[in-house]
Formats: C-alpha cells, structure tokens, sequence
C-alpha cells in the first residue's frame, strides 16, 4: 500500500498545474483550497496537505498531514459520499464520477458516524473481582481506572466478559484490560498495550485474552 500511495501522491503533485486547468475532464486531479489547519471546521474545505485524484471509478484522498482529517467528497448532481477518517500518511478509497460522468466538485470536513464495538475478553476472576476496559480514546477512559468502561459476563458466558460502546470510525486505537478488586485496588494485564484501527463503517469486535 505504501508504494501505491507514493504513486499516487507523485501523480498529484506532478500534475497539479493540468489539473487546475482542466477541472472536471476524465481523470480529473485537484489541488485543494488551503485551510488554517487540519482541524479546519466541519462543512469547510481540508488543508492543502488532503488532495484527491478521481477517475470514472475511484476517487482516491490522500492525506499529509501529521494528523488524521475526516472528509466527504462532493459530487456535480449535488450528492456526498459518505463521511471517511483519513489517518496521516495514507489514503481511503471513495466512489469514482462514473459513467454518467458525475464529477468530483470537491472535499469537505465531516465529522463520521460512529461504529458499534463489541469487547470479548476472556478471563478468569475469583469472587468480587470484575473486568475493566481502558484505553486511550475518551471513550476507553482515557487510560484512568476511575473511568474505565466495565465488561460483564453471566453465568453461561464466563469466563469470556463483554462490552458494547461506539467509537469513532477509522481510528486507531489502544487498550487493555484491568481488574478492580472488592478493596478498589488495580490488577492491569501484562504485556503491551492492544492495538487496533476501527473501520470506517460498520462493527468492530475483540475477541481478547487476558495477559
């Protein structure tokens, strides 16, 4: 992927001058309207450092910036694309103009639908004692125990304990587990931390082990 995105940042970036020329031709190549920064407004244009190519099937979004910027692109009869995070130093795939030739007007700034996550762990307690969830998202507890999210399990499930939350679409995240004790001390897991990247639409599920 990485060389696919190399190419297509170098196709860009050599092309920018007939691109601007020839707004709305097949193949078409934008540089995009400068904004204050990568967390530019929702509904506004993204930095320069976001730039697309379109062709009648994809419109690739390739993103420079040295932090994620969530986008939609914009189509001639009007409509959107759904909303997609973009992670710095790579690229997302969207919808082309296609036969009809509906072309590609622009990007805008979105904020995504958030996806639905499910957490299984698999881990044996002794009485008292419950499972935990934290990591570094604001939805995870920002790696505070105090705010850790709580897993539960029932007589037929355990020892696999389970939460459902939503997280934002297509970021990476970091986690692991904890056990809070009957006298509120802490048991965190070994070993690194978990990591993962949510998708873009959809679910996402864990099926974890505890360290």
């Amino acid at each position: 992927m990485t060389n696919q995105l190399a190419r297509t940042r170098t196709l860009i970036r050599a092309s920018r001058p007939l691109a601007l020329a020839t707004v709305g031709a097949a193949g078409l190549l934008a540089s995009l309207t400068t904004a204050p920064s990568a967390s530019a407004a929702e509904g506004t244009a993204p930095p320069a450092c976001v730039q697309y190519y379109s062709s009648w099937r994809y419109t690739q979004v390739a993103n420079d910036c040295s932090t994620a910027v969530s986008v939609s692109v914009q189509y001639t009869n009007g409509q959107s694309s759904s909303c997609q995070t973009v992670q710095p130093g790579t690229w997302a795939t969207f919808n082309g103009y296609g036969t009809d030739m509906n072309y590609v007007t622009g990007l805008l700034t979105c904020t995504p639908a958030p996806v639905a996550a499910v957490f299984h762990a698999n881990a044996t307690t002794t009485y008292g004692q419950n499972l935990y969830l934290v990591g570094d998202l604001a939805e995870l507890g920002g790696w505070d125990p105090a705010k850790a999210v709580p897993l539960t399990t029932d007589g037929t499930s355990y020892p696999v304990w389970t939460a459902d939350l939503q997280l934002p679409a297509g970021t990476p995240i970091a986690y692991k587990y904890l056990i809070k004790n009957p006298d509120g001390t802490v048991v965190w897991e070994s070993g690194a931390n978990r990591t993962a990247t949510t998708p873009a639409t959809g679910t996402f599920t864990a099926d974890d082990t505890w360290h």
